[in-house]
């Protein structure tokens, strides 16, 4: 039995003297100065001098670029857009205008006012029959009723319109009020954009 157990010692410290054993594919020393790490042969280990850290090319933008373009008419923004463009040109109680489009896509005319209730007014029109409104908010009511022949799907609180979107097959249009409308005036709207 002890000649078993002394066979087996040595059989086991013969294995470990051969898993301590060099390894041939094991990578070659480094060596480390002023913050650098190199090869047993002196080349510089990618990454590891600090000298070459530092920001990207800054004359490089990743911000993705406003689609929005700025135009002077309705004529412009419709050109632009790749349809034709009608909306109001004023309306009361508004002081400022902004008309933009995306190329090939959407066109509108923002109205709003500096007033402290600061009301904003938008008039959309936009290739497709997807909702272009962009509000996302949650109203309370939320129904369809038919303006000028279209189905239009309302949505708003306390007995006003907030966002008003219809699709003729063709194109989608959004009038959106962040004051809120009545169905009367988003009716003369509708009538006005169609």
């Amino acid at each position: 039995m002890e000649k078993f157990i002394a066979v087996i010692l040595s059989l086991v410290m013969a294995l470990a003297i051969v898993g301590c054993s060099g390894n041939a594919n094991a990578p070659a020393p480094t060596t480390h100065k002023d913050n650098a790490s190199f090869t047993a042969d002196g080349t510089v280990i990618p990454g590891s001098d600090p000298k070459t850290w530092g920001p990207a090319d800054e004359s490089e933008n990743v911000q993705t670029p406003n689609p929005w373009q700025e135009c002077t008419s309705l004529e412009e923004a419709g050109k632009l857009a790749g349809f034709s463009f009608t909306a109001p040109e004023s309306v009361d109680g508004y002081t400022e205008r902004y008309i933009a489009a995306i190329e090939n896509e959407i066109a509108q005319v923002i109205f709003s006012n500096s007033d402290e209730d600061d009301s904003t007014l938008y008039f959309r029109k936009g290739v497709g029959g997807d909702d272009i409104s962009g509000d996302y908010n949650t109203y309370d009511v939320t129904e369809e009723q038919t303006i000028d022949g279209h189905t239009v799907l309302c949505k708003g609180n306390d007995g006003l319109i907030y966002t008003a979107t219809w699709t003729d097959g063709t194109y989608s249009y959004a009038v959106m009020c962040n004051a809120g409308m009545s169905a009367e005036q988003l009716s003369v709207w509708v009538e006005a954009l169609a």
